[in-house]
């Protein structure tokens, strides 16, 4: 059995009574709601012997031989937990076990969605988590970034915004990047200035969740959660040590070192991240042209963790960033006209402090203090343009909570200050104060039916005062499934930092003009289903959903044209609808997963509607994962198809072609030891074997990079080892 940390066990109730053959029974519960998990699958390690637990939780091994066991548990959206039971001729075994929500340690996982500690299954509020056993998956396929883990998500895309510079943001539900909360550890620090490189730059080994909820949900988050709200949660010290070393390679001349260390003293905690990610410009058609950019990074992510008391923790996180990244040409002169080389530079340094302080106050009610700061500093040219641009974000969230029979009330005060100094054009400096109050009331009706309430009122210096509402329904038809409908609304305030400025190296973008907010509203409903087969587990999710924004901010298409970013408000309506449709099969060692997003996005203006840029209306994808934990082997697969995009501004096509991805990934152990491969992109699927990713102008030999709808990187092979270290 290969080595891991596992999660709190509880077990109890050992009975023994006099039969004629041994035999070991039980019954498998959350540990936070303490309701029966059905079709938890139970493995006698070492053995073909399993089972899995009824429709009451309940399952029973028989004919056991008198020695010692060691059974696992797995239910999917839990930890996996070892039991070690030593039986004699006449033994008949009782277990109680509880499962803990995946990698929570303190038994409650903490939904962005409401603000509250409360298992994910029991929230009105639709919130997708992506657990730790997926993020290391990834993790071994781009060490180097979250960009892939988001990616391929069901009703999520990362779009690449500067074919140069390989920038890209998240687009959530066909909704363009700056519409995307983007939080870490529930503090929003990733956002303006640092939109197009937060996701490249953030690395994932010390993630151990991602939660993500869609729709508007300003009543809670502010400014900027329109699109939804993605919430990257790290991993904080446990009972056990823990120490991962992290070396990887590409064929595409990229190396990343990476370590992660956490471990307890008494009541601290620490935990340490180093990383160092280079890679090289990489021509991959040959045509002169960067199609991945070169960088070289260098991250320092310490944390302390104090425990005062059972009722008082404070949590003190800081991270320093260095970042030096150059595309476009690979230093060549046009061969036509002699002119210099096209090259994007872009140094970034990046460092944030935050700090979290939670006092259990009573039985049932409670307080938390979070306070952050961060400094982002871009320096840039473009060509021969130049750029520098400082951001600073001064943030504050207070929160009381209060636990009744039938309420989980919240009430809470938020301030964020962010200015941000354009150094070289400051007309296109802003500062924005936004003193917040929120509230909200969960409603437990009966143990099928919950409401929830929620609005948030924001005092904008800039813009005025908004007052975002939000509610959410959950239904309980069966034990096997849940009802979700959901509506919501937010707002944004008006900056230059779109798209369509990060695609053009914010040459010539125009300081804002009259701009207004941006506002919107959204609905949504989702069914989950949960069915038990034997030793099959399904799990199935559908959602439709629908979002509108009014006045919104668009490029004007002529300006584009003419490589001048002149931003004003839309006279007509942002419309989103579409529909999600997820499955999960899990069989023993296998695990399937199929994603399906249908997608209907359109930007109405000046009595013209058109299909907004770059959304696939019909995207899916095929995940197969099968693991022999007793050998320490794992194998995926992974195929993912993406449909026709509207494109502009492309002298070549106004429609692009349809394409697959398909990726392997093989991990095998060695005790503490892991090597793995990565076959990712295996047919080369990219943008230039349609076309350039750039135009040339003939007479003064200057370039216009194109919007991206494809990989460019293509074809990559990686490879590298794990150590994993503890008790």
């Amino acid at each position: 059995m290969f080595f891991k940390f596992s999660p709190l066990i509880l077990l109890s109730s050992i009975t023994v009574a006099q039969i004629q053959y041994a035999k070991i029974a039980g019954i498998v519960a959350d540990s936070v709601s303490h309701v029966p998990l059905v079709g938890t699958n139970i493995l006698i390690v070492g053995t073909t012997i399993g089972t899995t637990t009824d429709t009451e939780g309940r399952f029973i091994v028989e004919g056991l031989q008198p020695t010692q066991y060691h059974l696992e548990f797995r239910y999917v959206g839990y930890a996996e937990t070892d039991v070690t039971v030593d039986l004699t001729n006449t033994d008949s075994v009782w277990l109680h076990i509880k499962l803990s929500p995946e990698h929570i340690e303190s038994e409650m996982v903490v939904v962005t969605a409401t603000r509250t500690l409360r298992s994910i299954s029991d929230v009105p509020v639709r919130v997708e988590a992506i657990p730790e056993e997926e993020i290391e998956e990834k993790l071994l396929m781009t060490p180097s970034s979250v960009a892939m883990l988001l990616n391929e998500s069901t009703g999520m895309r990362v779009q690449t915004t500067s074919a140069a510079s390989s920038t890209a943001n998240l687009r959530i539900q066909g909704l363009r990047g700056r519409y995307t909360q983007v939080l870490h550890d529930g503090v929003p620090t990733l956002g303006g200035l640092s939109a197009g490189l937060g996701l490249t730059q953030l690395i994932p080994l010390d993630l151990r969740q991602v939660e993500v909820l869609k729709g508007a949900t300003s009543s809670l988050y502010g400014t900027d959660a329109i699109a939804g709200v993605v919430n990257f949660l790290p991993k904080v010290p446990g009972e056990r040590p823990e120490l991962t070393l992290l070396l990887n390679g590409t064929t595409q001349k990229g190396i990343d070192a990476a370590g992660f260390l956490s471990q307890r003293i008494g009541s601290t905690g620490i935990s340490f991240l180093a990383s160092h990610n280079r890679q090289a410009r990489y021509d991959v058609d040959n045509d002169g042209f960067a199609d991945v950019a070169e960088f070289r990074r260098w991250t320092l992510t310490p944390r302390l963790l104090g425990n005062f008391s059972d009722n008082l923790s404070l949590r003190l996180s800081l991270n320093l960033l260095s970042e030096q990244r150059v595309g476009g040409s690979m230093d060549v002169a046009s061969p036509a006209t002699g002119a210099p080389p096209y090259i994007e530079r872009l140094n970034t340094s990046r460092n944030d402090i935050s700090t979290h302080i939670d006092w259990r106050a009573t039985e049932n009610q409670s307080l938390s203090l979070k306070l952050a700061y961060l400094r982002l500093n871009r320096s840039a040219t473009y060509g021969v343009q130049q750029f520098e641009g400082i951001q600073n974000v001064y943030f504050s969230d207070a929160q009381y909570s209060l636990h009744l029979p039938r309420h989980q009330l919240l009430a809470g005060f938020a301030y964020r200050l962010e200015e941000f100094e354009d150094r070289i054009l400051t007309s296109r400096s802003y500062q924005f104060i936004v003193p917040s109050l929120f509230a909200q009331d969960e409603i437990l009706f009966s143990d099928g039916i919950s409401l929830l309430l929620g609005g948030r009122l924001d005092a904008h210096n800039e813009f005025g005062t908004f007052f975002v509402p939000r509610a959410s329904l959950m239904i309980r038809p069966g034990q096997h499934m849940t009802l979700r409908l959901g509506a919501g609304t937010g707002y944004k305030a008006p900056t230059i930092f779109v798209e369509e400025a990060e695609e053009t190296g914010f040459k010539n973008v125009r300081p804002l003009l009259n701009a207004k907010p941006e506002r919107a509203r959204s609905a949504s409903i989702d069914l989950n289903w949960r069915g038990v087969f034997d030793a099959t587990t399904f799990d199935v999710n559908a959602a439709l959903f629908l979002t509108r924004i009014e006045d919104a901010l668009l490029a004007h298409e002529d300006s584009l044209q003419a490589e001048i970013v002149f931003l004003r408000n839309a006279t007509g309506p942002v419309k989103s609808t579409g529909t999600e449709l997820s499955a999960r099969l899990t069989y023993h060692d296998l695990k399937i997963l199929l994603g399906y997003t249908y997608l209907s996005a359109t930007q109405e203006d000046q009595g013209i509607t058109n299909t907004i840029e770059l959304n696939p209306k019909h995207s899916t994808g095929i995940v197969i994962v099968w693991e022999n934990h007793e050998h320490q082997l794992k194998v995926g697969l992974e195929n993912y198809w993406t449909g026709k995009q509207r494109v502009s501004r492309n002298p070549y096509r106004t429609e692009t072609p349809a394409y697959w991805i398909t990726g392997m990934i093989v991990e095998k152990g060695f005790g503490r030891f892991k090597v793995f491969v990565n076959f990712e992109n295996m047919f080369d699927s990219r943008q230039t074997r349609y076309e350039p990713v750039f135009v040339r102008n003939s007479i003064s030999g200057e370039i216009r990079t194109l919007p991206i709808y494809a990989p460019l990187e293509g074809r990559v092979i990686n490879g590298g080892v794990r150590l994993m270290l503890g008790d």
